[in-house]
């Protein structure tokens, strides 16, 4: 934020002064936001889907809008891009024998789908272990090499990636989710044959699903039942299986944008400030009457904040942290591009002390309080708040926003340890975002056609380059500052 300086005046006095004052805001102004949009949202940009000449064009204007304001390449390499290998995979044919105490076990192909990673893919005479929920303790003691693994999956949980990389890595040939009877198999196994789900490319053999009742043909109830209970064992069973897997695999790379405000100092430390380019490309088939979903909201909106942010805080004096401002691919097949950045950082980990996520921020008018998504999980409530304050923003206290931490791309750093919030007006009336989710979200109507509030998103702007400059100071945030105040 900016601050006018008392010439002549004692460094104390000047900041007694200073903070008995309300900080000016940045004056971001919503037009600011709204020429970024009708850029990215424009059918010029076919949806900005992975993948496609819509994502070339979004991925070039957000460099080329990070060049302008002086940041630097911040992928590695002098490079604003950084790779993030993806595919899509489509089940083509598959072929299933499970023998147990040297008979076959009646099968129905339909009641199993499987994924390859290669177009053809073999496991032969493997033994089959099921690991129930897949969690540590389950897989403890468990000899999982070579094995078709089967595992229950969770539809509540989002550490089922989690899992399923702990059975890659003990060496699972094949691994098999187990559908509840709450869950649509038609609709799940159509999707599969179907594909256009992106997901990030990986090493491992063929992995599907098959309905409870299918299951039941491999294990007993008692089994199936056991697994769900606290403190659960990986049980090998008394089959053994074959798999010859045919996918039709589309494999290529898609980007994260990454531009750095270098700081004037030597912390080694970093802040970053994230949000997700793409969205859902050509949504609709031929001859519908407007086929592409623009993602307006979500999230050229949230885009145009990023940019504009770091506008403000390239502005003056280069704060002492670095900032990072990273443009997300793949967000909505899963967080991907975020997953990828944690698993390969451009920057140490442990060097972020703060991550911001923007995502569908084009919801409310000026003057709604600020609220956290995220709010009591890290040790950034204090500071968000002071700031908030200092601007004349009333602040929305309770955890109502909480409901969306798992559903957005901050989500992948909290799992790493990184403190990451999101932010803004946007999630303190949840009946507002509420309409747009259950109305334009995710349709072709979340586009330039309808009015797009920008009010609230400019008003948050002001506030995100004011708790940037915060952020980036470690008198002010970090380990040091809070020496200080004990």
């Amino acid at each position: 934020m900016r601050k006018r300086l008392l010439l002549g005046a004692a460094p104390l006095l000047a900041s007694a002064i200073l903070s008995a004052q309300p900080a000016p805001a940045q004056g971001v102004r919503p037009e600011a936001l709204r020429r970024h949009v009708e850029v990215l949202a424009s059918d010029a940009y076919e949806g900005r889907k992975p993948g496609t000449p819509g994502e070339a064009k979004a991925i070039q204007y957000i460099a080329s809008q990070f060049a302008a304001l002086g940041l630097e390449p911040g992928a590695g390499n002098r490079s604003w891009y950084q790779p993030v290998p993806l595919v899509d995979r489509r089940a083509v044919s598959h072929r299933a024998n499970f023998i147990a105490n040297g008979r076959p076990i009646t099968f129905d192909q339909n009641d199993l789908v499987l994924l390859g990673g290669r177009s053809s893919e073999r496991v032969t005479d493997a033994p089959v272990w099921f690991v129930g929920r897949g969690g540590a303790e389950q897989l403890a003691g468990a000899d999982l090499r070579g094995a078709v693994v089967l595992m229950l999956l969770d539809p509540a949980s989002t550490e089922t990636e989690q899992r399923m990389a702990a059975v890659r890595k003990a060496g699972a040939a094949a691994i098999i989710q187990i559908l509840g009877s709450d869950l649509p198999w038609g609709a799940i196994s159509s999707a599969a044959r179907r594909g256009g789900r992106d997901q990030l490319q990986r090493e491992g053999g063929p992995e599907g699903f098959m309905p409870e009742a299918a299951a039941l043909r491999l294990l007993s109830r008692a089994e199936l039942d056991a697994a769900s209970q606290p403190g659960s064992r990986a049980a090998r069973l008394p089959v053994r299986a074959t798999l010859d897997v045919s996918t039709q695999v589309n494999a290529y790379t898609s980007y994260n944008v990454i531009g750095r405000l270098r700081g004037r100092g030597s912390t080694g430390e970093s802040v970053l400030y994230l949000g997700h380019w793409d969205h859902l490309g050509i949504c609709r088939p031929q001859g519908a009457a407007d086929r592409i979903c623009n993602g307006a909201v979500d999230n050229a909106s949230g885009i145009a904040m990023l940019i504009e942010a770091a506008r403000g805080l390239a502005r003056g004096q280069r704060p002492e942290r670095d900032i990072l401002f990273m443009a997300t691919t793949a967000e909505e097949s899963g967080l991907l591009g975020a997953e990828h950045f944690v698993a390969n950082p451009t920057v140490p980990l442990r060097s972020i002390v703060a991550a911001i996520n923007v995502d569908t921020v084009a919801i409310a008018p000026r003057g709604e309080p600020v609220a956290i998504v995220g709010r009591g999980t890290t040790p950034l409530d204090p500071i968000i708040d002071g700031t908030a304050r200092e601007l004349g923003r009333k602040v929305d206290p309770d955890i109502e926003g909480n409901g969306f931490i798992q559903r957005q791309d901050g989500w992948a750093l909290t799992r790493a340890g990184v403190p990451a919030v999101m932010v803004g007006g946007s999630f303190s009336s949840l009946a507002k975002l509420n309409t747009f989710l259950s109305g334009a979200y995710h349709k072709p109507e979340d586009d330039l056609k309808r009015p797009i509030e920008l009010g609230g998103a400019a008003e948050d702007t002001d506030l995100l380059i004011a708790l940037g400059r915060k952020l980036a100071n470690p008198k002010r945030f970090g380990p040091a500052a809070a020496a200080k105040r004990q």
